[in-house]
């Protein structure tokens, strides 16, 4: 590996690492306001991120599965461009079959959950695959599986 392929792909990891804490300070900001919205108590939040305040609380929940679907997105594309860098291929449908497999068996949970009216548990659930499509895990998964692909191939 080039010096120079060394240092990109270092840039890389430390933004998906960034991006990581960037959503985790977002939603942990945005729970904190809807449970003061909710408890009608007043927010603790500070920094940038009190633009929030404005919005009321259907706005701000809505406004988090948003971000639950953006967040998933840029996870997905920082894991392409890191894997195009390692391996000089995108391996996109094998990163987007695990993107698939994680929203889907959170979609199923909820969809099992509404009907049987355990919205609460199935969405404890459906929000750790979610947060797994939020986070560097499927990168992290996805790097060993190549490399030993590639070694059990003739």
């Amino acid at each position: 590996m080039r010096r120079n392929d060394a240092l990109v792909i270092s840039g890389l990891i430390l933004g998906i690492i960034a991006l990581g804490f960037l959503r985790e300070y977002v939603f942990v900001s945005m729970n904190e306001q809807l449970f003061a919205l909710w408890n009608d108590k007043e927010s603790r939040i500070t920094g940038f991120i009190t633009i929030i305040k404005s919005l009321s609380y259907y706005q701000l929940y809505y406004f988090k599965w948003f971000l639950t679907a953006l967040f998933s997105g840029l996870f997905y594309g920082w894991s392409l461009l890191i894997l195009k860098r390692l391996f000089h291929d995108y391996h996109w449908k094998e990163l987007g079959v695990v993107y698939l497999l994680l929203i889907g068996i959170a979609i199923i949970t909820m969809l099992i959950g509404w009907p049987l009216g355990k919205l609460n548990e199935s969405y404890i659930i459906a929000r750790f695959f979610m947060g797994i499509a939020q986070s560097p895990l499927p990168l992290m998964l996805m790097i060993p599986a190549i490399f030993l692909r590639a070694k059990s191939q003739p």
